[in-house]
């Protein structure tokens, strides 16, 4: 008589407490989510939180402002900027852009996307950068993970943070190998863009657009900052009329 494997064995007691076992690896069990810290930067021995450079650069933008009011009412400041008006007195390239320019700008910001997500995943298994080749504890000059401590073993898997998957690729933990084969490939393939994006740039009249060819160039890119800070800018006419009508 045939004798079904599924029957529990009368001959063992611990047969009918054995379950089936599951091949399927759980990333909640093996790689559990693990959060960071707010990246920090190490200056002397102190770790100050890099988040304080988004005030720091309002800040910063407010006083530019600031800065390019109180300029605007002096007449030198006034007489520059009707002078250099912030245009170019001639435009070197006018044909457009060809096709071979918006293909090649298309693949260079779409080869940077993957690079910076594998990138970033790159960082997230070894949340700190150093100066040096070496990874000595304590040395590092940024970092968004906490210390390392020094009273029980610390490893990679204790170091790595988890990040979203739409940031990272492939966006888990402990993935480090296959985030640097998107790295090192896809930088292959934009490095080869830019080659190409080059050679077309100076073997046609494109670099003119690039390349000052007077010196004009540089009073009037001042000058734009200096309207930028203004918050507004005007044309030519408009700048003409309104500095001639602005009180000495």
């Amino acid at each position: 008589m045939a004798i079904s494997r599924e029957a529990p064995s009368l001959h063992d007691p611990l047969a009918n407490k054995l379950s089936t076992a599951d091949d399927r690896v759980l990333l909640s069990h093996w790689l559990p989510p693990q959060a960071g810290v707010a990246p920090k930067v190490r200056i002397g021995r102190h770790w100050v939180n890099a988040l304080w450079a988004l005030p720091l650069i309002f800040v910063l933008l407010v006083i530019c402002v600031a800065v390019a009011q109180a300029l605007r009412l002096l007449p030198a400041v006034q007489e520059f900027l009707v002078r250099y008006p912030g245009i170019p007195p001639s435009v070197a390239v006018t044909t457009g852009f060809p096709g071979w320019l918006r293909l090649l700008h298309f693949l260079n910001f779409f080869f940077m996307a993957f690079i910076i997500r594998a990138g970033v995943q790159i960082l997230a298994d070894h949340p700190r950068l150093y100066w040096k080749r070496d990874c000595t504890p304590g040395t590092e000059w940024f970092r968004f993970q906490k210390a390392v401590p020094t009273g029980r073993i610390w490893t990679a898997k204790d170091d790595s943070v988890t990040i979203p998957s739409w940031l990272g690729i492939p966006g888990i933990r402990h993935s480090i190998g296959l985030a640097r084969w998107w790295h090192f490939s896809v930088t292959l393939l934009w490095m080869i863009n830019g080659i190409a994006f080059y050679v077309l740039l100076f073997t046609t009249g494109q670099w003119l657009r690039l390349v000052p060819t007077t010196w004009s160039v540089f009073p009037n890119a001042v000058s734009t900052a200096i309207q930028y800070f203004l918050l507004y800018v005007k044309s030519r006419q408009r700048q003409t009329a309104c500095f001639a009508a602005a009180p000495s």
